[in-house]
């Protein structure tokens, strides 16, 4: 969905402060869960700054990134993955599910967990600290 599909009715700001705040969160639900982790892919555009700042909190310094342009895995730009390591995947938004979706099946064979600032909705695919219920357009502070 785009601005200005009659699916998103209006825009809400993001700030920092709550961009700090969800990473935190996130920090405490990972450690809460007891999962360790080898390394966060960040998927790109929106989780590049989430990872950097979940690396932060987690202190876990190995951060790769899943090449997401115009909402296709650029599968030539793909890290290089190992199946005894646990990753753990960021991205700012679950909103349809389609680039979870895409995403799921570029990662399938390895051991990952997923989680997002934010949910359009509720959701089964990963872990999300805020719910939105509604159908506003997300302007995050790097936009």
């Amino acid at each position: 969905m785009e601005i200005g599909s009659p699916a998103y009715q209006g825009e809400v700001s993001c700030s920092w402060q709550e961009i700090e705040s969800l990473v935190k969160e996130l920090a405490l639900q990972i450690r809460k869960s007891g999962k360790k982790y080898d390394c966060i892919l960040g998927i790109t555009n929106g989780g590049i700054i989430p990872t950097k700042l979940l690396s932060r909190e987690l202190t876990i310094d190995a951060i790769q990134f899943i090449p997401v342009r115009n909402k296709a895995i650029i599968k030539d730009e793909m890290p290089t993955l190992h199946e005894n390591k646990r990753y753990l995947v960021i991205d700012d938004i679950y909103d349809t599910g389609d680039t979870y979706r895409k995403v799921k099946d570029a990662l399938q064979g390895f051991t990952c967990d997923f989680y997002f600032c934010m949910s359009r909705r509720d959701q089964d695919a990963g872990l999300s600290p805020k719910v939105l219920n509604h159908d506003k357009w997300i302007v995050f502070p790097w936009e």
